[in-house]
């Protein structure tokens, strides 16, 4: 007996049907994309701001809880616990050093014992910035028994090294009180001189 040919149906994408996922594919990344970007950037930026506005307001209250001085200065090298100096000064994504600071210098501290180390927050993404934007660079930022800032008022400003333009840039300044502030960088116009910020926003904000 002849058996009857079976008849095998196959099945695939057209070259329209495939046309058309892949233009599908790529509107959706083009629109995604930026999106997604514009989402890491802000959560990187927000990470430094948030973390060194708390380290200020941690920095004060221990002043105050020890009855001495606090001081916070830019770490000199990931894994140290010495102070930056000189030409390294400018920017704190680098990190930073909380230690207790007996003396109450406005100077940075050379070398640390370990047990005047409080904290040590160690250099975290090189794109975002954070900028010393004084006309004279602080070394050091000091509170006393009463939270008061010994060096003055300082502002540092959150930047992206990618984006100069970026919208969640932040002013970051500590009052001669030890009030923490954070304000939105309204243009590139205003950087240089570090006025013309947005009213004040809570430091824990976006």
């Amino acid at each position: 007996m002849r058996k009857r040919a079976q008849n095998h149906t196959r099945r695939g994408f057209t070259l329209v049907e495939l046309m058309v996922t892949v233009a599908v594919v790529a509107i959706l990344a083009a629109v995604a994309v930026p999106g997604m970007q514009s989402f890491l950037a802000k959560s990187g930026m927000n990470a430094v701001k948030d973390d060194f506005a708390i380290a200020l307001q941690r920095a004060r209250l221990d002043a105050i809880n020890r009855n001495t001085c606090v001081s916070i200065c830019q770490l000199a090298a990931e894994g140290g616990n010495t102070c930056a100096t000189g030409t390294a000064l400018g920017n704190w994504h680098r990190g930073w050093i909380t230690y207790t600071n007996a003396a109450c210098g406005g100077t940075a501290a050379t070398a640390l014992t370990a047990d005047e180390v409080i904290s040590v927050r160690q250099p975290g993404n090189g794109r975002y910035q954070l900028v010393d934007v004084n006309t004279a660079k602080q070394d050091v930022l000091t509170f006393d028994a009463r939270g008061t800032l010994v060096s003055g008022q300082s502002t540092y400003r959150v930047v992206d090294g990618k984006d100069a333009n970026s919208p969640y840039r932040r002013d970051i300044t500590v009052s001669f009180q030890g009030r923490v502030q954070v304000d939105t960088v309204k243009d590139v116009a205003t950087t240089s001189s570090g006025s013309g910020n947005t009213p004040p926003v809570a430091a824990n904000n976006p």
